[in-house]
């Protein structure tokens, strides 16, 4: 809540001179780890006041919130911390309209699937042109892995799923349910890499494109993954292999 007491944002020069402020707000935001989401909200708020007085450092520190925070690529991305520099930035009066239009895209963007809430429902399509809805699978946790077949990143992340004991441990054991779905329009890829898959996959796509067009899932990047439990709520969200396989060790089968 003090962090940023001794900071004079009315000296834009030296706040950014040798990447003060990048630097320190990398800091800021690596002790978000160890306070509650109450805490952060407020501490966003504090900060944020004060970037008011120089519009500069204002639109300066919302730039830097994107690229920590919601980049999939960055060591500190955090959606949840994102959200409170949004919603600060859309009520703030500093910024005019278009200068509001990507903060808010951003943030309707964001609460999309949050985690703790009930993940978006979606009809897919299988091989053999049999359908079902996301909501119909059965089972304590739903992986939900937004693919590209033709990606590396999604080629590796199978070999992964495929070669883990205890990914398929809870698969076996019904615990765990995997839909691997393909939400763009080259079917010809999608069907050459069927075989890439385990059997007891779901492999499905988007038939009539609505992820896309609809924007029901803020997929950033191929792969993403979601993990839903029994009731579809998110456990996970755009989450790693790693922290995938974790807490599904930790899961009772």
């Amino acid at each position: 809540m003090h962090f940023w007491d001794n900071f004079d944002f009315l000296d834009r020069d030296f706040l950014m001179k040798d990447n003060l402020l990048e630097r320190s707000f990398v800091d800021y935001i690596d002790l978000f780890s160890l306070v509650p989401q109450a805490i952060r909200d407020q501490a966003v708020k504090v900060l944020m006041k004060k970037a008011e007085k120089e519009s500069t450092l204002f639109s300066y520190i919302l730039k830097l919130s994107e690229r920590y925070l919601y980049e999939p690529d960055s060591p500190l991305y955090n959606e949840e911390i994102f959200i409170p520099f949004l919603q600060f930035v859309s009520g703030s009066s500093l910024l005019n309209d278009a200068e509001k239009i990507r903060p808010s895209f951003l943030l309707s963007s964001v609460l999309k699937n949050r985690t703790g809430t009930v993940a978006n429902d979606f009809t897919y399509t299988l091989m053999n042109g049999e359908k079902g809805t996301l909501f119909d699978i059965k089972a304590n946790y739903t992986l939900v892995y937004f693919n590209d077949p033709e990606c590396d990143d999604c080629k590796n992340l199978i070999k992964q799923l495929n070669g883990s004991t205890v990914i398929n441990q809870a698969i076996q054991s019904g615990a765990l349910k995997i839909i691997a779905f393909y939400v763009n329009e080259d079917l010809q890829a999608w069907k050459k890499h069927a075989p890439d898959v385990l059997p007891f996959w779901i492999y499905a796509y988007d038939a009539e494109q609505k992820v896309n067009m609809e924007g029901t899932y803020n997929i950033k990047r191929f792969p993403t993954m979601y993990l839903l439990d029994g009731d579809k709520k998110v456990v996970l969200k755009d989450t790693s292999f790693d922290n995938l396989e974790n807490f599904i060790k930790k899961i009772p089968l």
